[in-house]
């Protein structure tokens, strides 16, 4: 008593009771061996609304308590009677189940984290049933900070997104007159790593793994499905993209691009681009021998597309196969006859591939006669590139790089001369392949959208 007024919930019960000087736990084991007399006078008010609208929710409430060695001078706030007192509460109101961990008594120090670490791991394997499909909450109000963030990690780095945490807001006013604190909740227990959480998805994004950021990060959309903005579209069209579906890929990211790339897509080459820089990505993840597999596949897919939407009247696509190359070319190029005739083999039409289609690009784009076409075209590189193909195990970077000619020694003499093919056939001035890819907008905005995004509390 101060001036006249209570001074704590504690002391205003004592001095109800007419006890005088008494500690917390003789008071609550006082109150629990009376719990008949006052089981009506009794409520839980922090937790007290949390119980009554989610008991059928719950199959199992455990309950923390402190009691602990009598030599330990805290003993006298140890909460073990004040757990048997709700568990008294939750049985009579809820018929749930209750069952009381004992902390403490093992000489276990709740202000010690690594013990308490210790403790929680062992009551999470031991004491805690929780089956394979099933999710808990966790509600962490009272005690010391180290014995509820040792319960907070050690439970997250077992369960993960299985784990959910539910916040108090505490009303002296309302609590001492017996209305019980409102709560908000359940939050996703990972929210609490989300500082780790963020980094490990930069660092994934970094090689480029948008699947493994898809699965990091998909508890959290889930949670809150419009609070990261496009970032789940933006992680969506990534995967797309890393998996060579770029139509698909297109889609997802449409919406964030602008209306000039937008446009790209009505181009026939803005998916060799793509193709390229796939390759480019490949040796990003030490993946040599894919890149080397995209990056020959975009300039000649880019042939192909080049010849149909060039000679659309001289041309034949067929879906899955080689494109047919028309005798109406003759007509247009009379300098392809000798090799036109020699390539279609007796058949109407001859294949849109090989020596014919090298023709048919050098007399219509002369500056394809250039040193980079000629080594993709070379003997040598396509020798080279068919055995390497076909080849097991292990592909070096060198031997990669190689493939496209032996004058390259660098990824950046590689990057030049991919680009400078496919701008050849595009007329495009593209600087970098870098440059000339949509999904480089995507990755840049990806990560940004990650590293500033910060969670609503």
């Amino acid at each position: 008593m101060q001036d006249g007024e209570i001074i704590g919930e504690q002391a205003e019960v004592i001095a109800d009771l007419k006890l005088g000087q008494i500690k917390y736990r003789d008071l609550t084991q006082r109150l629990f061996d009376r719990i008949e007399t006052y089981r009506n006078r009794i409520k839980p008010v922090i937790l007290g609304k949390l119980l009554n609208e989610k008991a059928n929710d719950l199959e199992t409430v455990y309950l923390v308590g402190t009691n602990q060695n009598v030599e330990v001078r805290e003993r006298e706030k140890d909460t073990l009677y004040a757990c048997e007192i709700i568990k008294t509460w939750i049985e009579d109101h809820h018929k749930i189940p209750v069952e009381i961990l004992h902390l403490g008594s093992d000489e276990t120090n709740p202000s010690n984290f690594e013990e308490m670490f210790r403790w929680w791991r062992r009551n999470w394997r031991e004491k805690i049933q929780v089956q394979p499909n099933q999710s808990m909450w966790l509600c962490l109000k009272g005690g010391v900070g180290q014995a509820s963030e040792a319960g907070r990690i050690s439970g997250l780095s077992l369960y993960g997104d299985r784990i959910k945490f539910f916040e108090f807001q505490q009303d002296v006013k309302k609590n001492q007159n017996g209305i019980p604190s409102d709560y908000s909740g359940p939050f996703l227990g990972t929210n609490y790593l989300w500082d780790r959480t963020q980094q490990q998805a930069l660092r994934l994004l970094k090689r480029f793994d948008y699947a493994g950021v898809e699965e990091l990060l998909l508890p959290y959309f889930r949670q809150d499905p419009s609070g990261f903005g496009v970032l789940p579209t933006l992680i969506k069209a990534g995967v797309a993209w890393n998996q060579g579906e770029f139509g698909t890929f297109f889609k997802f990211a449409k919406n964030t691009l602008t209306g000039v790339e937008q446009k790209r897509e009505q181009t026939w080459w803005w998916m060799a681009y793509e193709q390229a820089y796939l390759g480019v990505v490949r040796l990003v993840q030490i993946n040599t021998a894919e890149s080397m597999l995209h990056s020959f596949r975009s300039v000649e897919g880019a042939l192909w597309k080049w010849a149909i939407a060039t000679f659309p009247d001289h041309t034949q696509a067929i879906p899955d196969k080689f494109s047919l190359l028309l005798p109406s070319i003759l007509q247009v190029y009379p300098s392809l006859a000798p090799t036109y005739n020699t390539w279609k083999e007796g058949y109407p039409s001859a294949q849109l591939r090989g020596k014919l289609l090298q023709e048919l690009l050098e007399v219509a784009i002369p500056k394809a006669t250039g040193r980079d076409f000629q080594a993709f075209w070379s003997e040598d590189c396509r020798s080279m590139r068919n055995a390497l193909s076909h080849q097991l195990g292990g592909l070096s970077l060198q031997k990669a790089l190689k493939a496209w000619g032996q004058d390259i020694r660098t990824q950046a003499e590689w990057e030049t001369r991919i680009l400078t093919c496919l701008n050849l056939l595009t007329g495009q001035p593209f600087r970098t392949l870098e440059q000339a890819s949509l999904f480089c907008s995507i990755h840049k905005k990806a990560i940004n959208a990650i590293a500033t995004h910060e969670l609503q509390p």
